[in-house]
């Protein structure tokens, strides 16, 4: 059986719609036969993966993506469907559910934001692997905040990490770090999925980083069109932070104002704007970080031009503009392509990390998901504001 401090730990369970794992729960209208969880976690790296379908034909879930691997589960006496899967290494995955061909959540699993839409999700325990678990230290607030935003005509929601200590009064001019989700996910999904603020409250407990505010935005900035339809641009990110989130933060809460106090960070499409925002503004940011990480701007968001790759020609302006430029992605990414060419652009300019100070570039092992950004924002809460 998997040991206690597993199975019941709020950086396994905790998710979306719920901190404390889920229970069997009765039937309804009188049914009293209970509904088990969906989950449970075995040793080895294994779980059992249940479905509650009784009239169900057949019960298939899908790994990582909609079109990806595919697990049968067995129809059980009791109308329950299930099936073993094995981690195959993996700590977290996506599951997308198909019953008699139709895409449907499992009511009775842990379920996230993802791919645009309510996902579930698994997490598996990994022996000697804790660094996003929610141990026994001191624990920051995550608080949501709304403020009206003139880029888009609304009112726009963040959610915002305040360190140890900071609701009490502890803490002045703080840095902020602006951190971005990546296609299809949304302001929750650094919390719910990639536990940035357990990350960040373990190394606050070790001495490995320096306290900040950690806000988060939704990079997928909608407006209302005249019509009542609604749109979005992954572009309009950069005019939400600087005109509308900071100066809305840096007016509510106990953080500093100058660049050598704010970074920003993001995974994916967050990446890409990270380049675009920070490139652009080098008198706003003072560290960048791009996990899984674009330069230039990705087809289908946004013109193609990449106006702000002019400031990695002017070298000294540059060198002086960040403390920290920390760019990674995992071995196995599908983008990794991407990332090498643009890698060997920078090379080409004089700016490997051997001729470029604050430039620091890592390969994970991974894929595009939280398996390895999970480590990356670890690594670069590690390094920023020192």
């Amino acid at each position: 059986m998997l040991s206690n401090k597993f199975r019941v730990n709020g950086g396994l369970s905790e998710t979306a719609d719920a901190f404390d794992p889920q229970l069997p729960v009765g039937g309804i209208f009188g049914n009293d036969k209970p509904i088990p969880a969906g989950i449970e976690l075995l040793d080895g790296g294994k779980a059992i993966l249940r479905f509650n379908a009784p009239a169900a034909k057949s019960v298939v879930v899908h790994r990582g993506v909609s079109n990806g691997p595919v697990t049968e589960l067995q129809k059980q006496p009791d109308g329950v469907w299930t099936a073993i899967m094995d981690s195959g290494g993996e700590k977290y995955t996506t599951l997308f559910y198909e019953v008699d061909g139709v895409y449907v959540l499992n009511p009775m699993s842990p379920i996230g934001w993802s791919h645009a839409h309510p996902i579930n999700i698994i997490d598996f325990p990994q022996d000697g692997i804790d660094f996003y678990l929610l141990r026994d230290v001191p624990h920051g607030a995550v608080a949501r905040d709304y403020y009206y935003s003139k880029t888009c005509g609304c009112f726009k929601s963040c959610l915002v990490y305040t360190p140890p200590g900071y609701n009490k009064g502890k803490g002045e001019n703080l840095p902020a770090l602006y951190l971005q989700h990546g296609y299809g996910e949304n302001e929750t999904s650094w919390v719910h999925l990639g536990k940035v603020n357990l990350i960040m409250d373990n190394l606050l407990a070790e001495g490995k980083a320096e306290p900040c505010i950690i806000v988060m935005n939704n990079g997928m900035v909608q407006t209302e069109q005249e019509n009542g339809s609604r749109s979005w641009d992954a572009l309009s990110i950069e005019r939400l932070l600087l005109d509308d989130c900071i100066p809305y933060i840096e007016s509510n809460y106990r953080t500093a104002s100058d660049k050598w106090q704010r970074a920003m960070a993001g995974l994916s499409m967050g990446s890409m704007q990270t380049s675009v925002v920070t490139l652009s503004n080098p008198q706003m940011f003072g560290y960048a970080g791009i996990f899984s990480g674009f330069l230039g701007k990705l087809a289908g968001l946004g013109n193609a031009e990449n106006s702000h790759f002019t400031a990695f020609d002017n070298k000294p302006k540059l060198f002086e503009s960040y403390k920290l430029f920390f760019r990674c992605i995992g071995d196995s990414d599908q983008y990794i392509g991407q990332f090498n060419s643009e890698t060997a652009m920078l090379k080409e300019k004089g700016l490997s990390p051997e001729q470029w100070k604050a430039y620091k570039e890592v390969i994970y092992s991974g894929g595009h998901d939280w398996n390895v950004w999970r480590p990356c924002v670890r690594d670069f809460l590690s390094l920023v504001f020192k």
